[in-house]
């Protein structure tokens, strides 16, 4: 063994040795459908931080990005449906799909015959996938108008239509904020008693694509997974 193999192992099992010395903790204090208030105990707030950001960062989940538009005569031009579209939480099992899968959602609506109006809503896309549907139906999507009018500079068409079809991928919120599976995710230090080491208290609201206990275990996985390419990289174990 190299002089540089030794000081590596040592390293590597001074950390282990350290890990063992500080146990975490963790107790929940409050739980919701889509929320969750836990807190850490034993650990330092670099490591508070570092889950966090696996969280809004890491975790993967399904979301629209890309829109293939036939048909639309509302008021929205197609790139705002399609931004619309692609910000509507996907329901997601982590472990069914890879990031090659695709799956496909389609769209079509018109507005009623008589004077009016008719909301669509994200319950209404039909999914290729009955895993993957919206992960709220009442989100609102465009507004279909039937009679013709005036709106600012624009003149609207009768019996406004849209017809589409999107296509939804596995991303990471590291690429675009879309694929971010939290709505909020933060924390704050509790400073502890005399001779009582810190906590942390975190607040994590999902947004509905991933439940959200199985999001914090995903988190921390994809941390354990790093950290461990990390140790056999320098103990020359991954060749």
């Amino acid at each position: 063994m190299t002089a540089r193999n030794a000081l590596v192992e040592r390293g590597v099992e001074e950390c282990r040795l350290h890990a063992k010395q500080k146990v975490m903790e963790v107790r929940i204090i409050e739980r919701g459908k889509n929320e969750v208030k836990f807190v850490l105990s034993g650990v330092e707030t670099r490591f508070a931080n570092a889950l966090r950001r696996a969280m809004i960062a890491e975790v993967p989940k399904l979301a629209i990005d890309e829109v293939n538009i036939h048909e639309n005569t509302s008021l929205l031009y197609d790139e705002q449906l399609a931004l619309r579209l692609a910000l509507i939480p996907l329901k997601t099992d982590l472990g069914a799909y890879s990031d090659e899968d695709r799956v496909s959602l389609t769209l079509k609506a018109e507005s009623p015959e008589r004077a009016g109006y008719t909301m669509v809503y994200s319950k209404e896309l039909i999914s290729s996938d009955p895993g993957v549907e919206a992960a709220f139906e009442n989100i609102p999507i465009v507004k279909l108008i039937s009679t013709e009018r005036e709106i600012g500079s624009i003149r609207t068409v009768a019996r406004q239509k849209i017809a589409l079809e999107a296509i939804a991928r596995l991303g990471r919120g590291k690429k675009h904020a879309k694929w971010q599976p939290v709505t909020t995710c933060g924390y704050k230090i509790v400073p502890g008693e005399e001779g009582e080491p810190n906590s942390v208290t975190f607040a994590v609201e999902g947004d509905g694509s991933v439940p959200v206990d199985e999001l914090i275990i995903e988190a921390a996985r994809i941390m354990q997974e790093k950290c461990q390419m990390v140790v056999d990289e320098l103990t020359g174990k991954s060749k």
